[in-house]
């Protein structure tokens, strides 16, 4: 294999025909390994943290999980179609340079996770080996993962191949101990149902999973076309979700069991117990996961980078230009790791909160344009125009629609540094998610309302690379929308 072939050189262009590779089961396998990390524990217990009990606590988990990862699934079918990383699309809802709005929210997204990828993983390195030098261990992390993100999307799905079989078993092994050494069946038995946990729970567990929405065609994007969007969307659902609901439900009993000990500390005191060295086992596999989620997340946030930049200054993408990038991006997450405080859970919770507030208008507006306004059926030589071509430089429609999502949560943010005036009514619980949803969507759809699709769909019949079918391309608008329907997708 070359080296060309080896390390990748595509960052935010289309990925041609030519190039596709990869399959439905290799999918599964990397989004299963996506939420594999010992991170995930921490969002199981938010429910616990207010004293929510543990029966309520996984209801809101499953619920919550099922919820979020709706979202990410969707966008999981764009991918295939589109052959686009995931963020660039926005050019289609919000112009060419208006899409630097929900590319900033999604960088900042993918850079914040691979700061607490780093620690996680360094932490799990630093309670096996016992060495003393945390610093020194989160920076030879960070470079690792800089290093894989560099050879890039081949070298991710070869090594999540491997490495989802190690954590399948270890995760198994780890119920088994749960199941054997925790008190399961009494706390259980013991109910105590509050709203406002139940919800903290629910939304923290729907927005970690809507915040991997900003990744998800940046690897699905490398499948055949001809690849059915169901069955992308699925692989895609059910491999995170799996993940998630797994981690987070241990989490939640590991984290009402051992109250007052750090979560990773717990999941290694319950491997030891177990005995068979699952203790050590457990945290070697952890690094490894995070290594890769964390070589995942800069990926993506340096596709971000160079989607926006592209907008303003037409950009070449090479090895050297990803390579510059990924580094930088990396060398501050570094930085960020060795300037957080200690308690990373009261920081993921605050983390998890504000990004959610950032992409969930972005995913309602992105998804309702897809799936019902224009169905599929985009010009891709106008998207990758810094122009902007049919989709211009600065589309109010997603924009408003943007603001007017993000404005209606306010009122209902429920988080540490401001908790708004309806949230105070309700008791400090969080539904701003839900209101951004509805908000963003109904918005967008009234001011599409006099889209005119047929138009757009004769231009897009007639532009150089598309995403309607080559028999279809040369027949003009009116055939077209008779091939192009949300069934297509």
């Amino acid at each position: 294999m070359s080296q060309s072939d080896f390390v990748e050189a595509r960052s935010f262009e289309h990925i041609p025909e030519r190039e596709r590779h990869g399959n439905v089961t290799a999918q599964f396998q990397l989004w299963f390994m996506i939420n594999a990390t010992l991170i995930t524990l921490f969002t199981g217990a938010v429910g616990t943290l207010y004293k929510l009990d543990l029966g309520w606590t996984l209801v809101a988990i499953v619920a919550g999980s099922i919820f979020g990862t709706l979202f990410q699934a969707f966008h999981g079918a764009q991918g295939p179609r589109m052959g686009l990383p995931q963020m660039i699309q926005s050019r289609v809802q919000f112009g060419s340079r208006g899409a630097v709005l929900p590319l900033a929210a999604a960088m900042l997204c993918q850079f914040g996770f691979a700061v607490f990828f780093i620690q996680t993983g360094a932490q799990s390195i630093a309670d096996v080996t016992r060495l003393a030098y945390p610093h020194a261990l989160q920076i030879a992390f960070g470079i690792t993962a800089m290093a894989v993100a560099i050879i890039g999307y081949r070298l991710v799905l070869q090594v999540e191949r491997f490495a989802s079989c190690a954590t399948l078993i270890n995760l198994v092994l780890l119920t088994v101990a749960a199941f054997t050494l925790l008190p399961l069946r009494s706390m259980l038995s013991q109910h105590h149902f509050t709203m406002v946990p139940f919800l903290a729970q629910f939304g923290a567990s729907a927005t970690y999973q809507i915040a991997i929405a900003p990744i998800v065609s940046d690897y699905t994007r490398y499948l055949p076309s001809r690849t059915k969007g169901s069955a992308v969307s699925c692989a895609v659902f059910f491999g995170t979700m799996v993940s998630a609901v797994w981690l987070e439900s241990l989490g939640a009993a590991l984290s009402i069991a051992f109250p007052s000990t750090d979560l990773i500390a717990s999941i290694r005191d319950l491997g030891d117990r177990f005995g068979y060295g699952l203790g050590s086992g457990t945290m070697i596999v952890s690094a490894f996961s995070c290594l890769i989620a964390c070589a995942v997340t800069i990926y993506s946030g340096t596709v971000a980078v160079l989607s926006a930049a592209e907008a303003f200054r037409p950009i070449r993408s090479t090895v050297s230009l990803r390579a510059a990038t990924i580094a930088c991006g990396g060398v501050l997450a570094i930085i960020a790791v060795i300037s957080m405080p200690q308690n990373i859970l009261d920081s993921f919770s605050a983390f998890l909160s504000l990004l959610g507030y950032f992409l969930i208008p972005w995913t309602a507006i992105n998804l309702t344009d897809y799936y019902f306004v224009r169905r599929g059926a985009f010009s891709i030589t106008d998207i990758m125009d810094p122009n902007g071509g049919i989709y211009r430089k600065w589309n109010s429609a997603g924009i408003i629609s943007y603001a007017c999502g993000f404005t209606a949560m306010i009122p209902f943010f429920s988080t540490s540094l401001y908790t708004g005036p309806i949230a105070m009514l309700l008791d400090r619980a969080d539904i701003a998610f839900s209101v951004g949803l509805f908000a963003a969507t109904a918005v967008y759809l009234f001011l599409m309302r006099r889209f005119d699709r047929a138009g757009e769909l004769d231009i897009v019949a007639r532009a150089p690379l598309n995403t309607l079918d080559a028999h279809v391309r040369t027949a003009g608008g009116a055939r077209a929308a008779a091939y192009v329907s949300a069934a297509d997708i």
